[in-house]
């Protein structure tokens, strides 16, 4: 399709999941050398049902567990990005879940991402936070860089995604307050 790389799903089942092997996850990342692709970096759909900010503390133990099994993930990929979602203050589409009120959101979240950055250091692996109006947080430019610069780390960056910001703000206004 003539595309120089490609951003790929980690889900529960299949090549890229809990459930792989080492080299199994490998194997994928060197297909898509053999193809003349490169895996530019991996996101996952499971951090909404497993939210890093989630009420039950059940589920944020998953979502921390599947993120660290993301960063190997990405790394065996042969990438070095990986988008995360710290989290989410309403998930409009899974109705049955509370809200999370946004002082507590901003604890998790930062506790998530902090827990993250040691695995994220030794893997070589970036975790890149993406902007998404819909989870309930970090609403402007400035937000995001107070958010990302509060770690201290140059393993966590922003995963800009302009198409999340084109229905309510303008992603050109953003892009020279992140850099």
């Amino acid at each position: 399709a003539g595309f120089d790389g490609v951003e790929v799903n980690y889900d529960h089942e299949g090549d890229l999941s809990p459930e792989a092997s080492d080299a199994q996850i490998r194997s994928v990342g060197e297909m898509a050398r053999r193809m003349g692709l490169e895996i530019s970096g991996v996101c996952s759909f499971l951090f909404w049902p497993y939210s890093l900010t989630h009420n039950d503390p059940v589920k944020r133990a998953k979502a921390l567990d599947l993120a660290t099994k993301m960063i190997r993930a990405t790394r065996l990929l042969g990438s070095d990005n990986l988008l995360v979602v710290a989290g989410a203050v309403y998930i409009p589409w899974l109705e049955d879940e509370p809200p999370v009120p946004n002082d507590v959101y901003a604890r998790r979240a930062k506790e998530a991402v902090r827990r993250l950055i040691p695995e994220a250091e030794k893997a070589d692996v970036y975790l890149n936070i993406e902007n998404i109006f819909v989870n309930g947080y970090i609403f402007s430019p400035q937000e995001m860089v107070g958010f990302v610069d509060s770690f201290e780390s140059d393993r966590v960056q922003v995963h800009f995604d302009t198409g999340n910001l084109m229905q309510y703000q303008f992603p050109e206004h953003w892009i020279p307050i992140l850099g």
